[in-house]
């Protein structure tokens, strides 16, 4: 007889653990066999949906058409799983017993059948025994050989055209063509909100326009992207139905428009994740690093000074992750309570990195002269941020008056101008004390007492910065009253226009003005030189040992190479000469009856300007005998040997310019050898006919040349300068006040174009505007032109 009711357990002794396990996973097997065909077709339509999603076919579908094909899909999924699953039952003990007992081969149901009772002989204890000792070695002998075979997924009858297999791989394809974006397109696939899948959006940082670096456009989705800290991030979303959210550096906001066309901008002042959604769907997601600017650094590159003409000479260098675009130098009265003094320091050229600059300011008009000032330079960058030095402290320079009344009253002003209120009731007192007994004292000087006795009531009655400042105005239009000459107003006047000019050029300003300026500069250069020489000591003495003559012709020369480099458009190198005029007008003195007049110097001068115009035509030749050496290569080097000669005859040359400067030390000897050395070599490779060898040798003489000439240049500057080595008060300068050695580098190495590269220059930039004029050119020459001329 058979037991179709389920055991609860084994006999005793019999394996039930193992067989339970095995058991259990037949029932999970089958489980599977009898669901999976059951989720088809509705598998498959979910299949067929999300390949369409992951392709991006659904995002171009109408919102309307989205919702009701998602409501579509969704509604026969579930009308199919429900019919499909109706009369779904999970497997019974039995079932997953016969399984095993299929699988493993088991006849005779071991498993199944394990409780089978006798249908004879019950009631005998041999009988019984005898049958469970035969049950019992089935059963273990079943439990040891026990397997399990894989599921079967029986969908080939629901589905004999394998239409699953295509399904499959149409997502494996969408996927991969996905790539990262596969969960947000599944994500947009379900919510069919208005306008999310068919936005889209265009992103970039512009960074500040001081750093000069590009706008950066941005991909959907970018990771590590570094821009300069105050970047503007730009943000337009273009078919949205709904405001986009933005999220960036914890922050929530909205992008503002209407109409589908939505717009924000956002600053990034530190590290932030951006991230931008639309109707649920990211359409951006970046990490951006914001680097950091760092303040300016300036610092003295030698220490505060002052010129022959009592003029302040601050010599700073300055430096900027991206630019300074501005500086100053604030004074302090040492030791004293005072408001500081600024003085802003113009810049040669806006938003350098890294420079050096000297300026010249005349400060004897301020209270503050003769007494000692502690000097900080403050640099600011674009940015706003302020980097400053360290603290130098240094005499003002003060104007010299001989009257004694004069320099009482200039006394009383420092004392009321860098005092406290007790410093001023001193200085009223004194004030009243020099207007004691003016029948006696001030005899045919009634409007000097009227003026005195003014700045007395309006001292007495001050109530305002403004009035204080109104009376030390009054003393020192009085003490200057007393003293006599107009050379200080004349080098303040000369070193305004310098300023004007500087700033000009830094600021390319129209040529011009440029020209108005050099104009206006020379007047004044002509009034200060008649003004120096109306002060000049008339005592006849001889000049110093060393001292060097500048004569009127040089500074003219000067001045015109100035007006050549700015028509030229080289407008760097000509504020460079103009810091180096107004250096050598700082230290200038007018003498009265010595020298020739003529300018021609000593004659060591008249030989080194003999030797820089004999080099210079060497130079030429030499230029022309490389070109007929190209020439002749060109044509097969029947000349080679003329040309030999005639480079034989350029060093015969080059000796003679040798001979006139044996004896002076210095580069140009070095680079003359060199020239020298290169035109023999060059010379023999002519001679063997070896035109290319020629060539190369002939190049490498026209650069020793030139070197030579630099070196010839600089030392007849320095010694027309009047500040020869052997007065070496200046520290780590050169004799024309520029900074050498230890000092920097920063400045050095000017070099005066030759006549030919300014006409070059000049003829470069008329063609420019004259193509700039002729505006039926394409646009984009147009656009590559004006850039060009911007430059210039």
């Amino acid at each position: 007889m058979t037991r179709l009711s389920q055991p609860t357990e084994f006999q005793t002794g019999f394996p039930t653990r193992r067989v339970e396990r095995y058991v259990a996973a037949a029932r999970a097997v089958l489980a599977f066999e009898r669901l999976w065909p059951a989720l088809w077709p509705a598998s498959g339509l979910v299949g067929a949906f999300l390949a369409a999603a992951l392709f991006g076919v659904i995002d171009w579908i109408p919102w309307p058409l989205h919702a009701l094909l998602l409501s579509g899909v969704i509604t026969a999924c579930g009308f199919l799983l429900f019919e499909n699953l109706r009369a779904y039952a999970w497997p019974r003990w039995q079932d997953g017993a016969r399984k095993l007992e299929r699988d493993t081969g088991l006849s005779h149901r071991p498993l199944s059948e394990a409780e089978d009772t006798l249908s004879a002989g019950s009631g005998n204890s041999w009988t019984e025994e005898l049958w469970r000792a035969h049950m019992h070695q089935r059963l273990s002998y079943a439990a040891q050989h026990l397997r399990l075979a894989l599921p079967r997924s029986r969908l080939i009858g629901r589905d004999p055209r394998g239409a699953r297999f295509v399904i499959l791989l149409a997502v494996v394809a969408g996927a991969v063509y996905a790539g990262r974006d596969s969960g947000e397109r599944l994500l947009s696939s379900l919510l069919s909100a208005p306008g999310a899948a068919r936005a889209t959006m265009d992103a970039w940082i512009d960074p500040p326009s001081y750093t000069g670096e590009p706008p950066r456009y941005l991909r959907p989705r970018e990771t590590n992207i570094a821009v300069p800290q105050g970047s503007v991030l730009n943000l337009r979303v273009h078919g949205a139905d709904h405001a986009p959210a933005l999220a960036v550096a914890g922050s929530h906001l909205r992008l503002q428009g209407a109409n589908g066309e939505y717009a924000r901008t956002a600053t990034i002042w530190e590290d932030s994740d951006v991230r931008v959604r639309a109707s649920g769907r990211s359409l951006g997601y970046w990490q951006i690093h914001a680097i950091q600017d760092r303040p300016p650094a300036i610092a003295f590159a030698a220490p505060p000074s002052k010129t022959e003409h009592d003029a302040v000479k601050l010599s700073f260098r300055a430096k900027d992750d991206y630019g300074v675009v501005s500086a100053r130098a604030i004074m302090r009265p040492h030791g004293r309570s005072g408001p500081p003094l600024i003085v802003d320091l113009p810049l040669d050229s806006t938003n350098s990195r890294a420079f050096e600059e000297t300026v010249y300011r005349d400060l004897t008009a301020h209270p503050y002269a003769g007494l000692d000032v502690d000097v900080t330079l403050e640099a600011k960058d674009a940015l706003g941020q302020i980097g400053t030095s360290r603290a130098s402290r240094f005499a003002l320079p003060a104007r010299l008056f001989t009257n004694p009344l004069a320099r009482a009253l200039i006394e009383q002003r420092q004392n009321l101008a860098a005092g406290d209120a007790v410093a001023r009731d001193r200085v009223l007192a004194t004030l009243d004390a020099l207007t004691i007994a003016p029948e006696r004292f001030y005899q045919g000087q009634d409007g000097v007492y009227m003026t005195l006795r003014a700045a007395y009531w309006a001292l007495k009655y001050a109530h305002h910065a403004e009035d204080i400042q109104h009376v030390e105005a009054l003393l020192w239009q009085t003490a200057v009253a007393l003293e006599q000459g107009g050379l200080a107003n004349a080098a303040e006047e000369l070193r305004r226009l310098q300023q004007m000019l500087t700033q000009a050029l830094a600021q390319n300003a129209p040529q011009d003005v440029i020209d108005a300026l050099l104009q206006r500069y020379q007047a004044a250069l002509q009034r200060y030189l008649q003004a120096l020489a109306q002060n000049a000591p008339r005592n006849n003495q001889p000049l110093p040992p060393g001292a060097k003559v500048l004569s009127e012709k040089d500074l003219a020369a000067l001045l015109k190479a100035i007006e050549d480099l700015a028509q030229s458009g080289n407008r760097a190198q000509a504020a460079q000469m103009l810091a180096l005029l107004q250096s050598l007008l700082e230290n200038l003195h007018m003498t009265v009856g010595q020298g020739s007049g003529d300018g021609s110097g000593a004659p060591q001068d008249k030989a080194l300007s003999n030797a820089i115009q004999g080099l210079g035509e060497l130079m030429g030749k030499q230029r022309g005998l490389l070109d007929k050496t190209f020439r002749e290569q060109q044509s097969g080097g029947k000349n080679a040997q003329s040309l030999s000669q005639s480079q034989g005859q350029l060093r015969n040359d080059l000796g003679k310019l040798q001979q006139g400067l044996k004896g002076r030390k210095g580069g140009a000897n070095e680079a003359l050898g060199e020239a020298d050395s290169a035109m023999s070599e060059a010379q023999r490779a002519l001679g063997n006919k070896d035109l290319s060898g020629a060539g190369a040798q002939e190049k490498q003489a026209i650069e020793a040349l030139r070197k030579g000439a630099d070196a010839l240049a600089k030392a007849f500057m320095e010694e027309q300068a009047g500040q020869g080595s052997e007065q070496g008060d200046n520290g780590d300068q050169d004799p024309l006040g520029r900074a050498t050695g230890n000092a920097g580098n920063f400045g050095t190495g000017t070099k005066l174009p030759s006549e030919s590269d300014l006409q070059r220059a000049r003829s470069i930039l008329e063609e420019l505007r004259r193509r700039a004029g002729e505006r039926n050119r394409p646009k984009e020459e147009l656009d590559y032109i004006d850039r060009l001329l911007k430059q210039f």
